[in-house]
Order: structure tokens, then C-alpha cells, then sequence
């Protein structure tokens, strides 16, 4: 009876992070993700044999310092089951069309699978037949080549012939998927398993490397988004890139800015702005929570975002295959690029996707177990293969009768569905910024009557966080449903504002008209927001402006702000006024109205009138007034009455 082969298994959301933030134990955790070594660099004899094989852009890839926070941030947002980021603004992934300009792969091409063998003879003989020569048993780890071995061979290798400059680059493309493109969490070898195709030197540029970076990386995200993962690997720097381009404001000052891969712009970021590096999760966190439409870069390509000349021509002749939702393929790796969901980062109307495609097994194969399998007929695994044969049949095309305003049946549908996941700021305990948990003797922390985490902070009193029911350490449970409306809260921690958010409602940006309720009108203080001497103080919002006969709002003009920790500049949205822009006030909870403080301070759970002072009519205040100036007059005339005379009270003359 043959074995099994083993699989993870990452399709179970009640085992994704986001489920345990309420929880202390699992709301800060930082995850393992430095890079463990640099990308290596070429004799610049071989540049004309790395262009054919396709690998050269690749190589100029420099050190793209990790920021280990965003980079957590990031996984919370991952959902395996879409392949897709949750942001308040809709979904958002990394494609082909960002591994193509940010690492400069070929994407377009055969798949990148074939055979794994177990056998350390196998290995032994591929090195021979490709390097004519073959590492040691003490050189491999597993079914690994360790970098050491490939990086002495490279340097061994005299460039004399057209058979030693293969084989120098043949080493030197190892070494590029055993770090920046295919890593493990290791990083100290590489699976012999491409070897095989790296035989014919001049097909090497056939196979899609790219759509199997992309794969090694969801397939990081989808292990990482798991509550007890301790570290990711994969193509960070494709991760980082991503994120950078796409939230601008969010991102270090650009080293390289017309320099490809446009990974390089990042270069040794860390050496211009070194505060960026200590920016935490729950910043980040944050930042995430309070991302506008507007501020997310949908089409991050075009002409007036790159300039002409710096993206090469062979790197748009792929650019076919860029949309196609197909299956992503790297050995035992299946992931889906689901384009469907993320139209608007192709210039497309977004619509309802379709329900999120069910990968089964192929999702969680490993190489753990029985390696001896030919991933290319694997049944699990075949029909993947002649989808992704077929990519032509499913690139996205534009909706032939688009319905009227697609994109806001797609949020109501996507809050609706996904709401909870949206603000992870209001799940988590707030204990970064308050301070440390006050413990007791045995290491617990301390709850007060009320049920609340006692927080102590260097020079400050204790501070009390609201928690419904005590934090058990021993099981972690996930966060309680959202409220069914927005509450008020006495204590609202203050936050370092790195960046502008526009104060009107998320979800009243998709509407033309405001969606009063009945009865529902200003309140007193927000009218007198308009008339504050600093405009600056007002805190209220606008609706914000369409352009009638369009069906998305990606073609309203960006407004990206700069962000203090980044070190951008500062552009005129920074300085925007906020006095004229309406009366609605934000419904994010971490950010009350001045107004919403005076109005509700010291009301209750139910409205009372206790604090009104009763004033009397006027006509009951004018008889008593009479009454009084009567008493008075009586009083004054009833005095004199009674007083001594002058003459009889007055003493003796002298």
C-alpha cells in the first residue's frame, strides 16, 4: 500500500490570527522574517547568458532591509481561502503584473514543476551531469544543496568557455531562488528539485519562474496566517515592494527611484530614514484600519506613476497573462491568483466575485513524507496543470452590460460579509501604547471589580482598559461580535498621527447622497463647527465629490498625503481645512468628535434629564417677585413702628 503524502492544512479560518487578537498572548506576536543572507552578485562576463536565461533583472536586486512589523501586520490582513488582503477598502493582492516590475521574473511561460526524488543518488547524479562535479553527503541538508557548497563552486568556476559560464550562472540562479525568490526559512540551502530544469540553458527563460515566486509567497502568507506560526519565509522583498507601491504614504523615502527592479528603489532604505524601522505592529495596524479610497494606488504602473524608459520592453511582453485568474504552480505548490477579486488593480470595474475557488489537497502538500512523485501527473494536482495550460481562456475582460454602480454592490456585499475582519485595531488589547500589565505574584494579571486589565505606565497612574470578561491565558478565545452600534468610550487612548485620514464615514464614501435615518438631523455642536475661529479644530467631514456616468471611483484623482514617519513630503491634502467639509463626523471608534465628548459625557446607558435645571414661568416669577417687594415694604413699615423715638433713645448732652 503506497503512503501518503503529508499536507498542512490552511483552510481552517477558525485557526487564522485575526480569531485570537483579543487574546494578549497572540495580539503582539512578531514573527521571525529577516532576510538570513544578501542576494549574491555575477561576474559582469556573464551578463549576456544571465539575459537568456532570464534571471538577469533578478540579479540586480540589492539588500531590501525587512521591516518586521509591516510585514505582521500584512499576515493578519491575509485571508488563505480568497488569497486576497482584507483592507476596509475592498481586496487587494500582489499579482503577476508586481512580481514582474518589482523583481523583474518571467511570468508567462511553463510551469514550474517536474519530479522530486528522495534518493541522495539522484542529487549526486544531477550535480554531476550538470557541474561535473557532485557535494558530499555533509554538503546537503535533506533533499538541499547548502549555499555554501553552490557559492565555493561558483567562485571555483574559471570563465574560460561557453560550458563554464553555464554552469558559473547555473549556480548563480540557484543561489537566487535558495534566497530572495524561493527561500526557506533556513536560508541556508536550496531544494535540488530545479536542477532538472536548469538542463537545456536556452529554455530556461521558458518556464513561468515568476508565477512560482508568487506561489512560494502566498503559500507563506497562508501558513503564516496561522495563530501558532513562529516565522515566515518566502520572497519578502516582492512583499515589501508591494506593499510600498501601493501605499505610498506608508513607505520609506525612495533611494533609487528610476532604477529596475523596482525593488531597488529600496535599496538599503534603512540607512536614509532609520526611524522607520522601529514603527510598530499596532501602528501599522492602525494605519491599515484607517486606509481611504483614494490613498490605496489601484493602477500603480501606468505612465503617470513610471516613467517611460524604466520598465524594459521584454518585461511588457508578458503582460498578457498578468490578469488571468489561474492557479499557481511550483512543485507540490497550488495557489490561486484570484484576479477576479482585485479587477480595479487592472484598470477594471470591480463586481461581486465569484464564491472563492477550493483548491482541496493540492493546497496543503508538502515534501514532508514520500518524495518520489512527478508533480506534473500527481492527480491532485493535473487538472491545476491544464488550467494554468490554458491561461488565455481566463483573463479578465471588461463586464459586457455592467450593471449601475457595481463597485458600491460590491462593498455593501464585502462589508457584509467580511466586516468583522476590517478594524483589527478595535479587537486587539489595547496594551502596547498604555503601558505593561500590571501581574501579581504568580505572574498573572490583575483584573479590577469591573473585569478590566489593569495597565501601569512608566510615570503615570494605573490606567484601567475596558475588557468584557477576564483574559484567560490558557486557552485562547476568539474576539467578541461587534457591536450593534457605536458606543462611547471615557478613556480614548491617544495615538502619534502620522498621517491624514479623512474624517468622513468609510462606508458613506460609496454614496452620492447621505444616508440620513429618520428623525436623524445635526446635532447643536456639530453646527458650531462651522463657525470655530480655527478651522483646523473642526472635526467633521465631507461627502466626497463623483464624477456622474462613471462606474468606479479609481478615476478620481488621488489625494496621498505624507506620513511623518516615512519622511515624505508634506502635499496640499496635509493642509487641507477641515471647517467646510460638512457635519459628519467619523464612525471610526478610535476617533471621538469634540463634539460627541460634550454632548455625552456623563449620559448613561439611557438618555436622562437629571443634570436640566427647572426654570419657573414668568408670570409665576413676576408674583413672586410682587409678593417679595410686598413683604418687604411690610416688614420696613412695621420696623419703623415699632422703633424708639429719637429724643427718648438719645443719650444725656455734653
Amino acid at each position: 500500500m503506497a503512503k501518503r503524502h503529508k499536507a498542512r492544512d490552511v483552510d481552517r479560518p477558525e485557526l487564522h490570527i485575526v480569531n485570537y487578537l483579543s487574546n494578549p498572548d497572540y495580539s503582539s506576536r512578531m514573527m521571525t522574517c529577516d532576510h538570513p543572507l544578501p542576494p549574491d552578485r555575477y561576474h559582469p562576463s556573464v551578463e549576456d547568458h544571465l539575459r537568456v536565461t532570464g534571471f538577469y533583472h533578478a540579479s540586480q536586486i540589492g539588500v531590501v532591509q525587512g521591516q518586521k512589523a509591516l510585514i505582521n501586520a500584512l499576515v493578519e490582513r491575509w485571508r488563505p481561502e480568497t488569497h486576497t488582503f482584507h483592507l476596509p477598502i475592498g481586496e487587494c493582492t500582489v499579482t503577476l503584473e508586481d512580481v514582474a516590475v518589482i523583481l523583474g521574473l518571467p511570468t508567462n511561460g511553463l510551469p514550474v514543476t517536474g519530479m522530486t526524488l528522495s534518493s541522495f543518488e539522484a542529487l549526486e547524479g544531477e550535480c554531476f551531469h550538470q557541474f561535473g562535479v557532485a557535494p558530499r553527503k555533509a554538503d546537503c541538508r535533506g533533499s538541499g544543496i547548502k549555499m555554501t557548497w553552490l557559492r565555493n563552486l561558483k567562485e571555483r568556476i574559471q570563465l574560460t568557455d561557453e560550458n563554464s559560464m553555464q554552469r558559473y550562472v547555473k549556480c548563480h540562479i540557484m543561489l537566487l531562488l535558495g534566497t530572495i525568490l524561493l527561500g526557506d526559512k533556513s536560508g541556508a540551502s536550496v531544494h535540488w528539485k530545479f536542477l532538472p530544469l536548469l538542463r537545456d540553458f536556452h529554455s530556461i527563460s521558458n518556464f513561468s519562474w515568476g508565477s512560482a515566486c508568487l506561489a512560494h509567497l502566498y503559500r507563506s502568507l497562508c501558513r503564516a496566517s496561522r495563530f501558532d506560526c513562529k516565522e515566515i519565509d518566502g520572497p519578502l522583498t516582492l512583499l515589501l515592494g508591494w506593499f510600498w507601491i501601493r501605499l505610498p504614504y506608508l513607505a520609506p523615502p525612495t533611494r533609487e527611484p528610476r532604477s529596475f527592479p523596482l525593488a531597488n528603489r529600496w535599496r538599503n532604505w534603512e540607512r536614509g530614514d532609520n526611524r522607520y524601522r522601529y514603527l510598530s505592529l499596532a501602528h501599522f495596524r492602525e494605519a491599515l484600519d484607517e486606509v481611504q479610497e483614494g490613498q490605496f494606488v489601484w493602477v500603480a504602473y501606468g505612465v503617470d506613476r513610471i516613467e517611460p524608459g524604466i520598465i524594459p520592453e521584454d518585461i511588457f511582453l508578458h503582460a498578457v497573462v498578468w490578469s488571468a485568474t489561474v492557479p499557481l504552480i511550483s512543485f507540490e505548490s497550488i495557489e490561486w491568483h484570484a484576479t477576479d477579486r482585485v479587477r480595479r488593480q487592472f484598470g477594471l470595474v470591480q463586481g461581486v466575485p465569484s464564491e472563492e475557488t477550493n483548491l482541496g489537497r493540492a493546497h496543503g502538500e508538502t515534501l514532508a513524507g514520500p518524495k518520489n512523485l512527478d508533480w506534473a501527473t500527481a492527480p491532485s494536482h493535473s487538472c491545476w496543470i491544464m488550467r494554468w495550460t490554458n491561461r488565455y481562456n481566463y483573463i479578465l475582460r471588461e463586464y459586457v452590460e455592467p450593471s449601475q454602480h457595481p463597485l458600491d454592490v460590491y462593498m455593501d456585499w464585502y462589508r457584509a460579509r467580511y466586516g468583522k475582519h476590517l478594524m483589527l485595531s478595535n479587537v486587539v488589547v489595547q496594551e502596547n501604547d498604555e503601558g505593561e500589565q500590571v501581574m501579581d505574584d504568580e505572574g498573572n494579571p490583575v483584573i479590577n471589580d469591573e473585569g478590566s486589565l489593569v495597565m501601569e505606565d512608566e510615570g503615570s497612574p494605573v490606567i484601567h482598559v475596558a475588557n468584557e470578561e477576564p483574559v484567560s491565558h490558557s486557552h485562547p478565545h476568539p474576539p467578541p461580535p461587534p457591536a450593534s452600534q457605536e458606543q462611547f468610550q471615557a478613556s480614548v487612548p491617544y495615538h502619534v498621527q502620522t498621517q491624514y485620514t479623512p474624517s468622513y464615514p468609510i462606508d458613506q464614501q460609496y454614496w452620492s447622497t447621505p444616508q440620513w435615518d429618520a428623525g436623524e438631523g445635526a446635532s447643536f455642536s456639530q453646527l458650531l463647527g462651522f463657525m470655530a475661529a480655527d478651522a483646523g479644530q473642526s472635526q467633521f467631514g465631507h461627502q466626497p465629490e463623483f464624477m456622474p456616468g462613471r462606474y468606479s471611483l479609481d478615476a478620481r484623482i488621488p489625494c496621498h498625503t505624507a506620513s511623518v514617519a516615512s519622511g515624505g513630503l508634506e502635499t496640499g491634502d496635509s493642509s487641507r481645512s477641515e471647517g467646510g467639509r460638512g457635519i459628519f463626523t467619523s464612525r471610526n471608534l478610535r476617533h471621538v468628535s469634540m463634539g460627541q465628548i460634550e454632548e455625552n459625557a456623563g449620559i448613561g446607558e439611557h438618555e436622562t434629564d437629571q443634570y436640566l435645571v427647572e426654570e419657573p414661568d414668568d408670570e409665576e416669577m413676576d408674583e413672586d417677585q410682587e409678593e417679595s417687594e410686598d413683604d418687604e415694604m411690610d416688614e420696613d413699615e412695621e420696623s419703623r413702628n415699632n422703633a424708639p423715638d429719637d429724643a427718648d433713645d438719645a443719650g444725656p448732652t455734653l
